[in-house]
């Protein structure tokens, strides 16, 4: 039986768990593959981000439990990469994120930062549109192909993050899916796959991951691929929700999820996925 997580973060960026002990946390678990994907270093996220002097760092006591787990658990060594982030070399997959918007010069808002500043953002600088601020963002989703090169797309809707405590954009009007329609679509036809994203649900953010159930139903009939992560920052919270992302991608309609590989993204079977090693 095969059970992956591929979007990881350790104390090294954001994350609460060194990047030993999230290891050994997929493998207590009964993971048959796990990845690690630490935030890219980028000059105005320094608070959450790997720094320059971390990122040798990581791929190296990364490559180094990737080869201590060998024959045991494949392990592979990622990086959710921002759209305005530094690619290094040696990555054996690339999730791409938008977490910011620059607004200007030396000016950023991080969409995910606080419903605060987002409001903030909209108000100083989209003129209190919140759909001005929204497609701005999916404007960047739509580049993360050309930008990171990226084998998925992490969060698609993150621009949604605060949504079910202020509920400041109508997730299912047509002034908010018209443009994040368009770019899913066009997402698609680039062969980039979606995580489905449970992150937000482990943080107590959200009770439903990303992308929500309109986007979801909407990316499975545009004929889109997934793959399941729990975009984890504590070893505990390792696959934290995948019975109920399951659950809403089997009500949307797919009939299967994916698991990175050496060879690429894997199609596996409901049947197969989440029974771990045994």
């Amino acid at each position: 039986m095969l059970l992956g997580d591929f979007h990881t973060h350790s104390t090294l960026d954001d994350g609460k768990s060194t990047l030993a002990q999230m290891a050994a946390a997929a493998y207590d678990l009964g993971l048959t593959h796990f990845g690690f994907s630490g935030h890219s270093f980028e000059e105005y996220a320094q608070d959450f981000c790997l720094s320059r002097a971390n990122v040798p760092v990581y791929l190296e006591t990364a490559r180094k439990l990737q080869e201590e787990y060998r024959d045991r658990m494949e392990i592979f060594v990622g990086l959710e990469l921002d759209y305005f982030g530094e690619k290094p070399e040696g990555l054996d997959y690339v999730i791409g994120s938008v977490h910011g918007l620059r607004l200007g010069e030396g000016q950023c808002v991080y969409v995910d930062a606080s419903a605060q500043d987002s409001k903030r953002a909209v108000d100083e600088c989209f003129g209190g549109d919140w759909y001005r601020y929204t497609d701005a963002y999916y404007d960047l989703v739509a580049d993360l192909p050309r930008k990171t090169g990226c084998q998925w797309i992490g969060h698609f809707d993150l621009v949604t993050k605060f949504n079910e405590q202020v509920h400041t954009i109508d997730e299912d009007s047509p002034r908010y899916l018209r443009r994040a329609l368009e770019v899913m679509e066009y997402l698609v036809k680039q062969g980039v796959a979606f995580e489905v994203n449970t992150g937000a649900i482990a943080r107590g953010y959200r009770t439903t991951p990303y992308p929500g159930g309109t986007l979801l139903r909407r990316f499975q009939e545009f004929g889109g691929e997934i793959i399941l992560n729990s975009d984890c920052h504590h070893a505990p919270q390792l696959c934290f929700g995948f019975d109920q992302a399951v659950e809403l991608a089997q009500a949307a309609g797919f009939t299967h999820t994916n698991l990175w590989t050496k060879d690429g993204l894997r199609p596996v079977g409901w049947d197969t996925f989440g029974k771990g090693r045994e």
